[in-house]
């Protein structure tokens, strides 16, 4: 549905009373490729499918429209290749080396700490890059850069940085006097009195304020606008406690 509400808001129909496969999505991506919102609208449709996880019950792949599929790469390059090469070991009985029974037993809690894993190297890998964009540019704090809004909250809009593909936020405090309202349906904060109004897509220049390296955030403010100052992060000082 927020898909839906999302697409309508850009012009671009879909209908749900059907049953949704991988066509529709690719007819949707076909038919926005010439547009400026085709990589937002890319993403919106990722986010809109579940996550994929390691399970006992092959139930296909949607993304690739089989209906039959399991995890393999040759090299092996993760845990669940390995297991697909054991099984087949002992299928094809082709060695010692297949997966015995208890493996076979256990095979669906494996299932599920492998995805677990999976998240967490993730999320691992993630905040390590922010934390190196963050390094990267805090030598340039107050330069201007383009950007891409790809998030709007209720404390301010999210940009992810062009040329370096950063992430960073504009504080609703800085985006002027006026109330901004969050309309969840279309992703976007309009100003209350002037109306206007910042969509996920929009592109806009914005000028980096700080760069925290050790938390790997960077906060930012849009480059047409001057930067309130009970928004301005004093500098920052290094304290020791204890002795010597």
């Amino acid at each position: 549905m927020a898909l839906k509400t999302y697409l309508e808001s850009l012009g671009v129909p879909l209908a749900l009373g059907q049953v949704l496969r991988p066509a529709l999505f690719n007819d949707i991506l076909r038919r926005t490729a010439g547009s400026q919102s085709v990589e937002e609208i890319s993403e919106q449709i990722l986010r809109t499918q579940t996550q994929a996880v390691y399970s006992v019950d092959n139930v296909g792949h949607f993304g690739l429209a089989l209906a039959s599929y399991a995890h393999f790469t040759s090299p092996i390059r993760r845990y669940a290749d390995l297991l697909v090469h054991r099984a087949l070991v002992r299928a094809l009985d082709l060695g010692e080396d297949g997966l015995g029974d208890q493996d076979l037993r256990s095979l669906g809690a494996t299932a599920d700490h492998i995805s677990m894993t999976e998240r967490r190297a993730m999320m691992a890998e993630r905040d390590t890059i922010d934390r190196y964009v963050a390094q990267y540019l805090s030598g340039r704090i107050g330069a201007v850069m383009p950007g891409r809004v790809t998030g709007a909250t209720r404390f301010g809009l999210f940009v992810a940085l062009v040329e370096s593909g950063g992430d960073g936020l504009v504080p609703i405090s800085t985006l002027g006097d006026e109330r901004f309202h969050v309309d969840d349906a279309t992703q976007s904060l309009e100003g209350a009195s002037t109306g206007v109004r910042y969509t996920v897509g929009m592109r806009l220049d914005v000028r980096l304020v700080d760069a925290d390296v050790l938390t790997g955030t960077l906060r930012l403010a849009l480059a047409d606008r001057p930067e309130p100052a009970f928004a301005q992060r004093p500098p920052r000082l290094l304290h020791r406690r204890g002795r010597r």
